[in-house]
């Protein structure tokens, strides 16, 4: 973790121009998205062992192993190729992933992050995707009750989706708030890091062990603040005080800012 140059709310360092927000990516941010492909896949799998395409448990390892090997974005055609059934079936596939209630929950780190961040900042989600499947997601995870605002990017039209400056000013402007005061975390180097960069924002890039875009460089134009892997480690970049032997050779997240 390497944290520089954003400033702190509250009791963290009072004397310093504070950041008012914190604002999130969802996916592979405040949860492993691997577990949504896997509810979603499920349901998949059950339908497609109900018409004697092999056992339910197989045909989610194939599904699984299309998405994360071979073709992230045509998985059902890979998937009629190798269990020959008709492709005509695809489009009810797809709709079955879109209108499936996921089967997630929010990761413990995840709740105690948000809990602990609530009580100084206004908090933010700001999500690409198809807004049915996000809002279901949400609703999954509870998110909805812990969160200021949310935008989903489709209710502004797939043109405004990150790294559009949109989705972003369009959170700040709710929360009522100036990008210069808002800390961005995501995991997508462009669509968050850079997006969010752009508009003055603080960066925070979330590289999990299982995030499907951890092998991504960070765009030089656009090097976050930070670099984490575990929520839990947002709080160390945030929080302020006299500085152990440990942290003398880092800079903190909040500390410095013009």
């Amino acid at each position: 973790m390497n944290c520089r140059d954003i400033v702190p709310h509250d009791h963290l360092q009072k004397s310093r121009p504070m950041i008012e927000a914190i604002i999130f990516d969802l996916d592979d941010t405040l949860y492993s998205e691997i577990t949504y492909i896997r509810s979603a896949f499920a349901t998949v799998a059950e339908f497609l062992a109900d018409r004697g395409m092999g056992s339910s448990h197989q045909i989610l390892s194939l599904l699984e192993h299309i998405h994360w090997e071979i073709d992230r974005d045509r998985v059902f055609q890979h998937a009629a190729r190798r269990l020959n059934f008709d492709p005509a079936w695809i489009p009810e596939l797809v709709r079955m992933v879109r209108s499936h209630v996921p089967k997630i929950e929010i990761p413990p780190e995840t709740c105690d992050v948000l809990v602990q961040l609530c009580r100084h900042f206004r908090l933010a989600i700001v999500t690409d995707g198809h807004r049915e499947v996000q809002r279901r997601k949400i609703a999954a995870l509870g998110l909805d009750s812990m969160m200021d605002v949310i935008v989903c990017t489709d209710d502004l039209g797939r043109p405004f989706w990150k790294p559009d400056p949109l989705p972003f000013l369009t959170a700040c402007r709710t929360l009522k708030t100036n990008p210069s005061r808002a800390v961005f975390v995501g995991d997508h180097p462009r669509r968050d890091i850079w997006g969010a960069a752009r508009l003055g924002m603080k960066t925070v890039r979330i590289v999990r062990h299982d995030g499907y875009f951890r092998h991504h460089p960070d765009l030089p134009e656009a090097s976050p603040h930070a670099r984490i892997t575990h929520l839990s480690e947002l709080i160390d970049c945030l929080r302020s005080g006299p500085k152990s032997s440990h942290h003398a050779k880092k800079e903190y997240l909040l500390e410095n800012a013009a």
